[in-house]
């Protein structure tokens, strides 16, 4: 059996359609969460994210889309978040808006005889804890995640790939689809194979998410530091 795991789309349609063409056909895709914010394109992604995810929870930029402010994002990307959240909410249709906020925050599926545990942030603030697996302390891990039954935990939010293993589970976060935030620009997702995990590296066109950006009613500073996030794999 094989999964797709994938987490921060951020309304990068290209970065989605090379996905689809990377992986055909995964016999399930499990979503970590913010389907909109930064990106161009948020009707696209949040039509195909709802059409074709296996399990989806909500992250702090979908949870935005009514509630108005974005929780637990860099101080950098403050100013990005609200315009483009604001944009969503503009051109989304308003039965995307109620099937985005009505995400859990959490979930627990069951697939292949693994158990899977799905969250954007943390355990204990599923829509903007961070957390990297990779850094993060044993006695952390033993914190949030001893109590959780399951095998597989995915998370999201940090824009960072990163797997780790935690005893008898495995702690993943797939990266971000549509704004890669760990040096590289290319886009990254994680597939698991019958308990053989593993993240993959996606190229796609960035350069044309970053064209799309610049004729969004946007203003200059946002631009800027949006496009500069796609181009260079980072916060600049």
């Amino acid at each position: 059996m094989r999964l797709i795991l994938i987490a921060d789309v951020h309304a990068n349609w290209e970065a989605l359609l090379s996905l689809q063409r990377a992986e055909q056909k995964p016999d399930a895709v499990i979503f970590a969460g913010d389907a909109v914010g930064y990106g161009p394109d948020p009707s696209n992604c949040v039509k195909w994210l709802l059409a074709n995810v296996t399990v989806a929870v909500r992250g702090n930029h979908d949870e935005a889309m009514v509630q108005g402010d974005v929780d637990g994002i860099p101080v950098e990307l403050r100013e990005a978040a609200r315009e483009s959240i604001a944009y969503s909410r503009k051109i989304l249709a308003r039965e995307d808006i109620i099937r985005l906020s009505h995400l859990p925050v959490t979930n627990q599926s069951s697939f292949g005889g693994a158990k899977f545990f799905v969250t954007h942030g943390t355990p204990t603030n599923p829509l903007s804890g961070q957390l990297n697996p990779a850094t993060c302390s044993e006695f952390d891990l033993h914190t949030m995640f001893d109590s959780i039954d399951a095998d597989v935990i995915v998370l999201g939010h940090t824009h960072l790939p990163a797997i780790r293993v935690f005893g008898k589970k495995i702690i993943i976060n797939p990266g971000s689809l549509g704004q890669p935030r760990y040096g590289v620009p290319d886009a990254t997702f994680a597939a698991w194979d019958d308990g053989r995990i593993q993240i993959h590296h996606l190229h796609y066109d960035h350069d044309a998410v970053a064209n799309k950006i610049r004729l969004l009613p946007f203003s200059v500073e946002t631009i800027d530091v949006l496009t500069e996030v796609l181009e260079n794999g980072m916060i600049v």
